[in-house]
């Protein structure tokens, strides 16, 4: 079988867990990278073994020798990208979100759906075997109706200021709410309904990144779940791990309470205090396979493209997810709740 010949466009942290994947998996073969930056380019090309390193993602997409590209840059320069890609006859993964706008995010959701190409969002927690236990709970009914619950995924303040150079191009909210919105609406398997929020700014603002410090949302399911929802950018730097993640649910007939911020299994105190290590997210593996819910979120999109897989989160997804993270940023600057069509 020929093999899926890829591009990955960002040559950042994401990219590098892409470029990996389809430097490994038997039926992809990692062709061309791209990225802005010409040295980070040459040296995913180098680390990986693709073919050659580009800086304009269209002169990628344009190539013959590529049949499928992964995205793997900034929140708010998806848009762009995604619909060369598209025109160009181009299957396409992309990271979170889909889009920043709801304009956008239509108009992605409308090319994928009028091409016979593949678009799927990496919304890798839906592999999360954490996650995908309590989905299964929740769908059998184990605890009952999730009459309410809450949910946090927020970072220490070393992402905005450090980790990120285009942090004050986003919030928490857009690269981490995102993620949030998604896993809610995977286990649930309902839609939101309405929304209230609530942020505030000057953290850091002061420390020079302009962006909210947190996002505290009221999520409303068609159901009737009601969820807390928290994304914030200014914990402290003292926590064991970057992210803090938690998720709580209260049926009528039991409850689920799931931390995925780290392994447990595994502690290490030394220069720092206490520390965290992530053994579930990626895991070791022979040289032609992949581990860890990360990187089996990236198969999942060689799987539907290779096999007719279904994807593991679609266009619809993407564009469901941004207009819930968008009306969360309506009703925070309005003070109102914000019903969503």
């Amino acid at each position: 079988m020929t093999k899926l010949r890829m591009g990955v466009i960002g040559a950042g942290l994401w990219g590098s867990n892409h470029a990996h994947t389809f430097s490994v998996l038997p039926d992809t073969e990692l062709v061309g990278v791209c990225d802005v930056d010409e040295a980070r380019a040459q040296k995913m090309k180098k680390e990986f073994g693709a073919a050659y390193a580009l800086t304009d993602y269209r002169a990628l997409i344009g190539r013959d020798d590529i049949d499928a590209v992964s995205i793997a840059t900034p929140d708010f320069t998806h848009t762009p990208i995604i619909l060369a890609a598209l025109k160009g006859g181009k299957h396409v993964l992309s990271e979170k979100p889909l889009a920043t706008t709801v304009k956008e995010a239509e108009e992605i959701a409308a090319a994928a759906a009028a091409s016979k190409l593949k678009l799927m969002i990496d919304f890798h927690n839906r592999v999360n075997p954490i996650f995908a236990q309590v989905r299964d709970m929740v769908q059998s009914g184990e605890i009952g109706f999730a009459k309410h619950g809450m949910a946090r995924l927020s970072n220490t303040t070393f992402v905005p200021f450090e980790m990120l150079s285009w942090a004050a191009k986003s919030s928490a909210l857009w690269f981490l709410g995102s993620h949030l919105v998604d896993i809610l609406r995977f286990i649930l398997n309902d839609e939101v309904a309405r929304v209230y929020a609530v942020t505030r700014t000057g953290t850091l603002l002061a420390g020079g990144v302009d962006t909210e410090d947190f996002h505290t949302s009221v999520l409303e399911f068609v159901k009737g779940t009601v969820v807390t929802m928290e994304n914030s950018w200014i914990l402290s730097r003292d926590n064991p791990s970057l992210v803090d993640f938690k998720l709580e649910l209260v049926g009528d007939k039991g409850q689920i309470q799931a931390d995925p911020t780290h392994s447990g299994g595994l502690r290490r105190v030394g220069k720092g205090g206490l520390r965290y290590s992530d053994y579930i997210g990626v895991t070791p593996t022979g040289a032609t396979r992949v581990g860890g819910f990360v990187l089996e979120s990236i198969a999942r999109f060689v799987d539907s493209v290779v096999r007719g897989a279904p994807l593991l989160a679609d266009a619809q997804d993407g564009l469901a997810n941004t207009k819930i993270l968008a009306a969360i940023e309506k009703s925070a600057a309005s003070g109102l709740a914000v019903d969503i069509a």
